[in-house]
């Protein structure tokens, strides 16, 4: 079985229309000069028979010069990106069309102030360039399944859709923690039957990422007009699409003990940093939240 030596399959395929772009610069503790690119794109793609539109933000950096002094490839990139047109710049028409190469995606916890964990990921590209194929934004990554249970609306009611948490290993040896929803019936009913905690298995899918408005009635009494409130909730998910018929075999399959040990060590940052936000508050904070028990713990 492999340990967490062994880094996982972590590939994104991002193509669309280039929103809008920030750049930042500066320098490393060893003087060597560092360039950031905040960009975001828009990404018009048809998928279990729909058409949805998702704005994708990506992160790219560089350095000029490697560690060991060679000249970098992704600083030319990131320069390179001043000459792209954005819509932000000259409207959705007229804005170039990207590929983002190179991209990854990982966790990307904090803690607020009175010490709840906030979960979430990000997605880090290296390299940008113009792009005439047709818009997508996908995922290839191995994952160890954590958990997996039916997902619940905020009433309590059963949504028809499968939550998995799937553990992701990154460089370094470090266990990152995922959630995947699979939304389509027919595949929501071959995984429930076919994989299992403790698997691991190679997922594929899209990204997304939009916004979804919510009407509610404003009134719950008998008699007079109702007036329906809106909200608007922001929704950030990997859909999962296609995958292995079922776990892999044992020799490419992560050790459940090595992902538990990866596990304790992510499960000890997070109460550091409930810990470190507990303390820097200037009033007394609420309970922490840790992360939730796993089946397989």
């Amino acid at each position: 079985m492999k340990d967490l030596s062994v880094q996982a399959q972590n590939k994104l395929n991002i193509t669309g229309k280039l929103l809008d772009v920030t750049f930042g610069e500066g320098k490393m503790s060893d003087e060597r000069a560092y360039q950031r690119a905040t960009l975001t794109v828009r990404v018009t793609q048809t998928y279990g028979g729909g058409e949805e539109t998702s704005e994708i933000p990506v992160s790219i950096f560089a350095t000029q010069y490697t560690s060991t002094g060679k000249l970098n490839p992704g600083w030319k990139s990131i320069q390179d990106l001043h000459n792209f047109k954005s819509a932000q710049d000259v409207g959705i028409d007229n804005a170039d069309k990207v590929r983002i190469t190179g991209a990854t995606i990982s966790e990307n916890n904090f803690v607020s102030r009175s010490g709840q964990l906030i979960n979430g990921w990000q997605i880090r590209g290296s390299f940008i360039n113009s792009a005439t194929t047709e818009d997508v934004a996908s995922f290839i990554n191995d994952i160890f399944i954590m958990d997996m249970h039916e997902e619940l609306s905020r009433d309590d009611e059963p949504t028809g859709r499968l939550v998995i948490k799937g553990g992701l290993v990154q460089y370094g040896g470090k266990l990152d923690v995922l959630e995947y929803i699979v939304e389509q019936p027919e595949a929501v009913e071959y995984i429930s039957s076919h994989w299992n905690v403790n698997d691991t298995v190679t997922v594929r899918g899209r990204i997304r990422v939009t916004s979804v408005e919510e009407k509610t009635s404003g009134a719950d009494s008998s008699w007079g007009e109702d007036i329906p409130e809106a909200t608007t909730r922001y929704v950030r998910e990997l859909i999962i699409t296609k995958g292995d018929d079922e776990g892999k075999e044992e020799e490419f399959a992560y050790d459940p003990t090595e992902i538990k040990k990866g596990f304790n060590v992510r499960k000890a940052n997070i109460e550091q940093m409930q810990a470190d936000a507990k303390n820097g508050a200037t009033k007394k904070a609420a309970p922490a939240q840790t992360s939730s028990k796993y089946s397989w713990e």
